[in-house]
């Protein structure tokens, strides 16, 4: 783990995803999203949802529900009202010890950026009520490239905002398709398993179970 710590510290830029890695709102994304596909006669499942992790909202309505134009614009408006419903009622979580982190970095001086598969309105919602989103220098949501995860667009498109070559950023993911995404992007990646398990997490460069494992913090 040193050693990821010394990366860490040599890297120019550190880039996270967001849903997973920095914040749980995995539950509140679900009902959100099972509400949309039930509007349209559709029973998603749990199971059927846990693929959909790491994808971009009008990938998953497009293709689940095979919407296009306004009727997908609606159902993406539905759904950040939905998600904005279930956390004004139920909140959501920090992953432990991710702003910690966070703050780390940014106190090394390393440049941060953010890699979201989420729009920008629920990036904006979620980062600033968790207190994080002024510590990033770019963000860039899924709304805002063209080919989702897991292909690399969205690491390379704040690689260069950052003016940062990749090879030069380490990548933080919690989904199998961000961690080929930061891969192929050609990004170092460090992996957590709040969503995947380690075998599901295997082209990582590291994965850890909590982020406590890289300061040699017991887990609780």
């Amino acid at each position: 783990m040193n050693e990821v710590l010394q990366r860490i510290a040599d890297a120019q830029a550190v880039i996270f995803d967001m849903d997973g890695t920095l914040i749980d709102s995995t539950e509140a994304d679900y009902l959100a999203w099972k509400r949309v596909f039930a509007e349209h006669q559709v029973d998603l499942t749990f199971e059927q949802y846990f693929p959909l992790l790491g994808r971009r909202s009008h990938d998953v309505v497009k293709e689940g529900l095979g919407l296009e134009g306004a009727a997908l614009d609606t159902a993406l408006s539905d759904k950040m009202r939905y998600f904005n419903e279930v956390i004004d009622t139920h909140g959501f979580k920090m992953i432990e010890g991710a702003k910690e982190l966070v703050e780390k970095v940014s106190r090394q001086g390393v440049k941060l950026g953010l890699a979201t598969s989420s729009r920008r309105p629920k990036m904006t919602l979620v980062m600033e009520r968790a207190g994080l989103l002024g510590y990033f220098d770019v963000t860039v949501t899924g709304d805002e490239v063209i080919n989702g995860k897991p292909a690399p667009e969205i690491f390379l498109t704040a690689s260069q905002r950052l003016g940062i070559a990749p090879e030069n950023c380490i990548a933080f993911e919690d989904a199998a398709n961000g961690v080929r995404a930061a891969k192929q992007a050609g990004m170092h990646c460090v992996a957590i398993t709040t969503t995947h398990t380690a075998a599901q997490l295997y082209e990582a460069d590291l994965v850890i179970d909590s982020y406590q494992q890289l300061y040699g913090q017991p887990t609780t």
